[in-house]
């Protein structure tokens, strides 16, 4: 369990170090609970891999918001995201940087309680050009 506030030095980092570590584990031993309080947070990317999931601390959604991704791709397996499974976020808001939010899971990867002020998109990054 990893628990950030807004002056929380490095958010961006840690985020990396998980996702780096969970991208690909798809049976692996490791598991993150990455939590929010509630707040404003600026210029993150938060990829979600296996066995990973953020929250945010509030009473609703919009009491955490992050401007920035909280995304799922399927780079990993070449575009199949038919094997990302075993992540979720929950209760938090977010300001995608381009607009659009991508969450690209096939199962038990919730999603709820999310105000995402923008597109949410649910395919692979690879699967955008068919």
């Amino acid at each position: 369990m990893i628990v950030f506030d807004p002056s929380t030095p490095g958010i961006q980092a840690k985020l990396d170090e998980v996702f780096t570590r969970q991208e690909s584990d798809q049976f692996g031993p490791g598991r993150y609970q990455l939590l929010f309080k509630p707040g404003a947070y600026h210029g993150l990317n938060a990829q979600l891999g296996f066995y990973t999931s953020i929250s945010g601390l509030g009473l609703s959604p919009d009491d955490t918001t992050i401007n920035g991704d909280v995304t799922v791709d399927a780079r990993w397996f070449d575009g199949n995201a038919t094997q990302n499974f075993w992540r979720s976020a929950e209760n938090l808001a977010i300001v995608p940087v381009n607009g659009t939010n991508r969450w690209a899971v096939a199962q038990a990867a919730p999603f709820r309680r999310m105000h995402v002020r923008g597109g949410l998109d649910l395919a692979s990054v690879s699967y955008t050009h068919l």
